[in-house]
C-alpha cells in the first residue's frame, strides 16, 4: 500500500523529510503546481510525503493530487489542532473518528449545519483500521510525559479559533474533541475517492483558552509528536 502523507506546515512534515533521506531508499521530488511531492520508502511502506498549504482548498487539491498523479491508497495527514475537548492538555493528540465542516452552511436550503449538498450526513467516518494503527503507534512512539491520545471528533475551518465565541458555537453546534483547518476537506477527497484516511493532531493550544504556553512554544513540538507517530504508523502497515 503506497500511503499520502499530508502535513500543512512545513514543521509538520519536516521530520518526515528527513527520515526519508535518511532511510536509505532513493527519494525522488517532484512538483505539480506548488505542491513539493517526495517520494521513497518509510518504515517499509511506500510514501508520498507533502506540505499542502494552510486552509481546506491547499488540503483538498493536494489530496485529489496525491490520488490522481501519484497513486496513493491511504492518505494520513499530520499537523496541530487547537483542543476543545476540557479533558484535553497542550501535546496529548486526536485521531478521528469523523471530521466536520464546521464552517459549511447551507442551512437556508434545509440542511443541517456542516452537511455539503449531496452528502449523507455532516460527519465523514475516518478508516478504523487506521484509527487503530495510530493508537498503537502512539504507544510505541508518542507517549511521553504523561500525555495521551484519543480518539474523536475533529472539526475543520478557514479560521484559526481564538474567538470565544467562535468556539462555542463549534462546540455547541458538532461537539468536537479538537479544531483545526485542513482534516474535513481531505477526508472529504479521501470518501469521494473510495481512499481510507486517517487525521492524527498534536494539541499545540486550547483554541483560544488560556494555556501554560503560548502556541508558538507548542506548535513546532506538537507537529514532531505527530511526525513521529505516523512514522511508527508507516512500520506497522508493513508488518
Amino acid at each position: 500500500m503506497k500511503c499520502g502523507v499530508i502535513g500543512a506546515v512545513r514543521d509538520e512534515v519536516s521530520l518526515l523529510f528527513e527520515a526519508l533521506r535518511d532511510s536509505g531508499e532513493p527519494v525522488r521530488v517532484s512538483y505539480r503546481g506548488n505542491l513539493e511531492v517526495h517520494e521513497g520508502v518509510l518504515g517499509g511502506t511506500p510514501v508520498a510525503v507533502v506540505c499542502c498549504g494552510v486552509g481546506k482548498v491547499n488540503a483538498a487539491l493536494c489530496a485529489q493530487i496525491l490520488i490522481s498523479s501519484f497513486g496513493v491508497e491511504a492518505i494520513i495527514n499530520t499537523g496541530s489542532a487547537g483542543g476543545l475537548d476540557e479533558g484535553l492538555r497542550v501535546l496529548d493528540m486526536v485521531v478521528a473518528t469523523d471530521t466536520v465542516q464546521h464552517d459549511f452552511d447551507v442551512t437556508a436550503f434545509g440542511y443541517p449545519p456542516g452537511q455539503v449538498p449531496g452528502a449523507d450526513s455532516p460527519f465523514l467516518r475516518a478508516d478504523e483500521r487506521l484509527r487503530e494503527i495510530a493508537l498503537i503507534a502512539f504507544d510505541r512512539a508518542g507517549k511521553a510525559d504523561g500525555h495521551r491520545m484519543v480518539a474523536g471528533r475533529i472539526a475543520s475551518g478557514d479560521a484559526f479559533v481564538t474567538d470565544s465565541a467562535l468556539r462555542a458555537r463549534v462546540v455547541e453546534r458538532f461537539e468536537p474533541t479538537c479544531v483545526e483547518m485542513e482534516g474535513a476537506a481531505i477526508a472529504q477527497v479521501a470518501a469521494a475517492n473510495g481512499v481510507p484516511f486517517a487525521i492524527l493532531r498534536s494539541v499545540s493550544d486550547l483554541a483560544g483558552h488560556e494555556a501554560s504556553m503560548s502556541y508558538d512554544e507548542f506548535a513546532v513540538r506538537a507537529a514532531h509528536v505527530s511526525a513521529r507517530v505516523v512514522i511508527a504508523m508507516l512500520g506497522i502497515l508493513k508488518e
